[in-house]
């Protein structure tokens, strides 16, 4: 890196250049030694005339030869970071971005090695999602020994985000429609799923919705992963048809049709009780066991839509509370639970009539909401209006 300015004294002795650094940094006014020295520079540029500074004990890693640095100006400020170079590579020391050709080199080095390493583990992993595929895939679905929970939630899974060719069940991330009212009920549906080895990790799945150790998946992101249906493939397009749209002939169980109805139910709820906590800008991350616990128990008495006007009161008053009494969100939040329990038991202590609360229109029903009633039950909006006994 070659001082060009340093010609501008290339006229004067060594002597004089001693003398007009000393006196320029006994604070001689620029101007002034410019003018005296007859040196054609402008008075900011003036320090960098001068002999570079050698650094014996610093080597540049590239040549092997000592560094060099500017002479610091008087109006360099106590925190400005010296400039350590190579005057024959251009090395500069002390940075993350130095630009010389030795550096670009291990640059484009690293990076290469980088590239091939991630090569590397890409094959690795789809060798392991593969294999895993072609090991679990040995025991079909028999459609006939499915359960109506098995053939709910495979329905609903396979409405939300089947692909158009059949083959695979694409991302739950990355579908319009809405499988369940909330992420943990979607992420329960799928987790049941993959248990029983009803659905199977795609092959082409993306390798960052798995996670890998020891030869073997030992996690994933259930909401990012592509899936195929672990189904024989002599009557395919048969079977999917039939879980795909379901014609449930026999009686549905009265304790399965309460455990199905009540998860969803507790779903829609939580759903429609985090939309209104949100309109009224109050925090959802502290809703926890106790409200769950609450609205558990409200459903058993109440329908989905009598419990969102339940809902709509507590959270408009916890947030009326909140801006009236000068309380942290937390506070307010924390009175959501005791406030559904309440209107749900002054309700049934006083017979009170309960008018239902109406979907919100930017929460559509979900698809298993929809299957559930529809398909299996038949009764429709009955199941959001009325109480299931």
């Amino acid at each position: 890196m070659k001082n060009n300015h340093q010609d501008k004294i290339s006229h004067l002795t060594i002597e004089q250049i001693e003398e007009l650094m000393e006196r320029y940094y006994n604070n001689e006014k620029n101007d002034l030694l410019i003018e005296e020295y007859n040196i054609d520079i402008r008075n900011s540029l003036l320090s960098k005339t001068f002999p570079l500074k050698k650094h014996e004990n610093l080597l540049c890693p590239c040549c092997n030869i000592p560094m060099f640095s500017y002479r610091e100006s008087k109006s360099t400020s106590s925190w400005h970071k010296e400039e350590i170079f190579c005057q024959e590579c251009s090395h500069k020391y002390n940075t993350r971005y130095c630009n010389c050709l030795n550096c670009k080199k291990k640059k484009q080095i690293l990076q290469e090695i980088q590239i091939q390493e991630e090569k590397r583990l890409n094959n690795y992993k789809i060798k392991i999602i593969s294999s895993t595929f072609i090991e679990e895939s040995e025991n079909k679905i028999v459609i006939d020994n499915l359960t109506i929970k098995d053939k709910l939630y495979i329905s609903a899974l396979l409405r939300t985000s089947l692909s158009e060719n059949l083959e695979y069940i694409n991302p739950i991330s990355n579908t319009e429609l809405k499988l369940a009212p909330t992420q943990e009920y979607k992420t329960n549906i799928i987790t049941y799923l993959v248990k029983r080895k009803f659905i199977l990790f795609s092959p082409n799945t993306s390798l960052d919705s798995v996670v890998i150790e020891d030869d073997e998946i030992v996690s994933y992101y259930p909401l990012n992963v592509t899936f195929k249906l672990n189904i024989d493939l002599e009557y395919y397009e048969t079977n999917i048809q039939s879980l795909l749209y379901l014609d449930i002939k026999e009686d549905i169980d009265t304790e399965l049709k309460i455990e199905l109805w009540s998860e969803i139910a507790l779903s829609e709820c939580l759903e429609f009780l985090y939309a209104k906590m949100k309109e009224y800008n109050l925090p959802v991350d502290h809703i926890g066991d106790k409200t769950i616990s609450s609205l558990k128990e409200s459903l058993k008495y109440f329908s989905i839509s009598q419990n969102f006007n339940f809902i709509w009161r507590t959270v408009k008053n916890a947030a009326a509370f909140y801006q009236k009494d000068n309380i942290s969100k937390k506070h307010a939040v924390n009175t959501i639970a005791g406030g559904i329990s309440r209107n749900c038991e002054k309700a049934k202590a006083e017979n009170w009539e309960i008018k239902g609360y109406g979907r919100d229109y930017n929460y559509p029903q979900s698809v298993i909401s929809e299957i559930y009633f529809d398909n299996i039950l038949k009764i429709g909006e009955r199941g959001f209006n009325s109480l299931l006994g």
